[in-house]
């Protein structure tokens, strides 16, 4: 059966491995240890695994208490245990972002599935696979904890024995928050920056549009920070951030001519688009619904720069 990995990062920063059951196949939770106790940072995928798991993990830390939880986006592999932690940790104070915190009532507590299913569909989807991936999303476990502090930019936290900047990093996430530690440099970046593997920027029922417009100026600021280090939600650890930033920046930028060169080829929803643009990578079925969300992204990009165009909603054509 799998289990947790703890590993030490450095003094008083471990690292908690929790399983996933998708392609990407973990999620990195975070303890830093001071003197009140243990902060956590994000909770893993709600299930009765995980908190079997966070026990397990709980355990292995030791008898000092936990101090803090913070989440750094609503996404399911992040914020879904958080009520279930919260209980079993007993944390006294859970931080979460208040863009963040909206958005994860409106997408697990007030969201309907014929609103989802309604949306891949509108947006090229056959509607079998619409329905089934419908299924398969609100199979998702998330129990929210309620927060008990909402931060915004430039607001600061003290975790463990450090105080940190929150900073707000959108794109990934609308409301997704990082924190910046004021003496070490080092970031907690849930996923605003991966580094074997780029962050999903998708463009969801409950995101604004043109959320890779907001990725690429949270990548721009990356690449500007002093921060080098940066412990992210999946992957290693990234020992030089602005590179990773401008690397990914880059990456978009081949992502956007493929999405005009599929529109070039006929492509008139995003789902069309996505076959196009991944057709070198088959998409299993879970990937199927990111893919299709990060095309959407791509096209309402392509049309804020006059690459191409929206003449109906869901139908899109070169400019």
């Amino acid at each position: 059966m799998p289990e947790p990995t703890l590993t030490e990062l450095e003094p008083g920063l471990v690292q908690i491995t929790m399983p996933l059951p998708w392609a990407l196949d973990h999620v990195h939770c975070y303890a830093l240890a001071g003197r009140d106790g243990w902060t956590l940072v994000d909770a893993g995928l709600g299930s009765d695994a995980t908190l079997r798991w966070w026990a397990q993990a709980l355990a292995q830390l030791g008898p000092e208490p936990v101090a803090h939880l913070v989440l750094t986006h609503y996404h399911p592999d992040h914020v879904g245990a958080s009520a279930g932690l919260a209980e079993l940790s007993g944390a006294a104070e859970v931080v979460q972002g208040r863009l963040d915190r909206t958005m994860a009532v409106a997408a697990w507590e007030q969201g309907s599935d014929d609103e989802f299913e309604g949306y891949l569909h509108a947006h090229g989807m056959p509607a079998e696979l619409a329905a089934a991936s419908t299924r398969a999303e609100s199979r998702t476990g998330v129990r929210l904890a309620t927060p008990t502090r909402l931060v915004d930019e430039g607001d600061r936290v003290a975790l463990g024995d450090e105080t940190f900047r929150v900073l707000h990093l959108p794109g990934h996430a609308d409301g997704h928050i990082a924190l910046l530690g004021e003496t070490s440099g080092r970031l907690l970046g849930g996923d605003v920056l991966l580094d074997e593997i780029t962050p999903n920027v998708g463009r969801w029922p409950d995101t604004a549009r043109d959320p890779l417009g907001r990725y690429l100026a949270t990548l721009q600021r990356l690449s500007q920070l002093a921060t080098r280090r940066v412990y992210p939600g999946h992957g290693p650890v990234i020992d030089d951030a602005p590179a990773r930033a401008r690397e990914i920046a880059a990456h978009h930028d081949e992502r956007l001519d493929a999405a005009a060169a599929a529109l070039d080829e006929g492509a008139e929803t995003a789902y069309d688009a996505a076959q196009l643009i991944w057709r070198d990578e088959p998409l299993g079925f879970h990937e199927q619904r990111f893919a299709l969300v990060e095309a959407i992204s791509h096209l309402e990009r392509l049309a804020e720069t006059g690459r191409a165009r929206e003449p109906s909603p869901g139908r899109w054509r070169p400019p």
